[in-house]
């Protein structure tokens, strides 16, 4: 008679066999795609970096690489992916979502129940000269408190496309959002996160949210 526990053994057995198969190729993958600037299979290797999330970011740290290394890699999947798809979206159907830590101490913006905070472009950082550069192009601004008020921004504005700033883990928590959406995004990662007077690179920003098909 067959042991029903002997069968359920070889079956998680095999199943964990070919869950590690899978991680050695995405592994791989990844290392490849880091040192040559060159991304095989982006689709595979996002599917693995979700299905596999946790389990990646506890070995990735404990093997000392930087905390949200999975998030980035993640965010920089999605971002090729996409980048396609959103060069198709016409400018005046995009917004670009920007964190409230980006503001100084003593911002003088004031805050709106529907729209976020209303910048008042007084030179104390880069966000009024980035929000003068979308208007020229049509793109809305959010200055967002919160993720929540993401939702809230995304039901009022209706956009076919968002790029969006914040650390890795926001946009990595957003970017699944918008897969579920079926929005495409591009994420851009502060260069100094944290609470308040974050940074980032406003170039960088800029040449998101102008990706076109030329």
């Amino acid at each position: 008679m067959v042991d029903i526990f002997e069968i359920l053994g070889m079956i998680l057995t095999a199943f964990f066999l070919i869950v590690l198969l899978i991680l050695l190729i995405a592994i791989i993958l990844i290392l490849y795609s880091v040192r040559t600037r060159k991304v095989l299979f982006p689709g595979f290797i996002l599917f693995v970096l979700d299905f596999l999330y946790y389990p990646l970011k506890i070995l990735t740290e404990k093997i000392g690489l930087k905390k949200g290394y999975i998030d980035m890699i993640s965010n920089d999947m999605r971002n090729f992916i996409n980048y396609k798809e959103l060069s198709k979206i016409p400018f005046e159907d995009r917004i670009l979502l920007l964190p409230q830590c980006l503001r100084k101490r003593d911002c003088p913006a004031i805050l709106d129940s529907m729209e976020g905070f209303k910048c008042k472009n007084c030179g104390r950082c880069g966000v009024g000269d980035l929000i003068t550069f979308c208007d020229e192009r049509n793109i809305r601004v959010f200055i967002v408190p919160g993720g929540s008020f993401v939702k809230k921004v995304i039901k009022l504005s209706r956009p076919k496309a968002i790029i969006g700033v914040g650390c890795h883990i926001e946009l990595r928590e957003a970017s699944l959002v918008l897969d579920y959406l079926k929005i495409p995004g591009r994420g851009i990662s502060l260069e100094k996160d944290g609470c308040i007077e974050t940074k980032v690179n406003y170039e960088k920003i800029k040449k998101a949210l102008i990706i076109n098909e030329n």
